[in-house]
């Protein structure tokens, strides 16, 4: 079954995804990399940069029969969409949707962007100011609404991955048929695997908006924010 592990970025997807990885490989699942031709770019990992529904279509084929992670960024198309549903309906395919308070991801991109514009990279230096955040959480919360709404999907957020971990372990596990142990998985995330760890702070924004921009994010999303929040 070929297992698409989308987040926002900056929302904690790494770690859904590495976390997903851990389970399939400790139930027999292993991990290679996908052929060439089906992962551009040169990734280290099995990454969907584009999603178009030929690819989608190889991509279940090599899936061969085995849990295959695939994670992406990308949001999809009306066709990738309804070739996927297809899939879903044979068990063929499935997918993990991460979830991360908006407030909290506009935090983790102002960091990358400081970081990335000090290493004189391009990918997140356009998020300089708040507002810049805000205009680019909410455009990739349209993204995350397509994904959500997909079946087959398995719901998980940012906060029960870092800081809850053998909740989201245990949903994953029931989501492939898997029984392995926690400690395992957990080990290989915490030590081996690079998940982009940035402050793992939960609900960071609570301690890091001044009274009057938390006024303003909570404003720009209310939409996505529970009553009160």
């Amino acid at each position: 079954m070929l297992v698409f592990s989308y987040g926002i970025p900056k929302s904690g997807s790494t770690l859904a995804f590495e976390l997903a990885k851990a389970v399939a490989r400790l139930g027999g699942h292993r991990q290679p990399l996908l052929p060439r031709p089906l992962l551009p770019g040169g990734h280290k990992v099995n990454f969907a940069q584009a999603l178009d529904p030929a690819a989608l279509r190889a991509l279940a084929v090599a899936a061969e029969g085995r849990i295959r992670i695939v994670k992406t960024h990308a949001c999809p198309g009306p066709e990738w969409a309804a070739e996927y549903r297809a899939l879903a309906a044979r068990g063929l395919a499935s997918a993990h949707v991460n979830w991360r308070d908006p407030r909290d991801i506009c935090l983790s991109l102002l960091d990358a962007g400081r970081l990335a514009r000090s290493r004189g990279e391009s990918a997140f230096a356009e998020f300089v100011t708040l507002e810049d955040a805000v205009a680019g959480v909410r455009r990739y919360l349209g993204e995350h609404a397509v994904w959500a709404a997909l079946p087959r999907t398995l719901q998980l957020d940012y906060a029960t991955c870092a800081f809850r971990m053998d909740a989201a372990i245990g949903a994953i596990k029931a989501d492939f048929g898997i029984a392995c142990p926690n400690w395992a998985v957990r080990l290989w995330v915490q030590r081996f695997a690079f998940t982009y760890r940035n402050k793992a702070v939960p609900a960071r924004h609570l301690s890091e908006l001044t009274s009057e921009q938390a006024a303003h994010l909570a404003h720009s999303f209310a939409p996505w924010l529970p009553p009160g929040a």
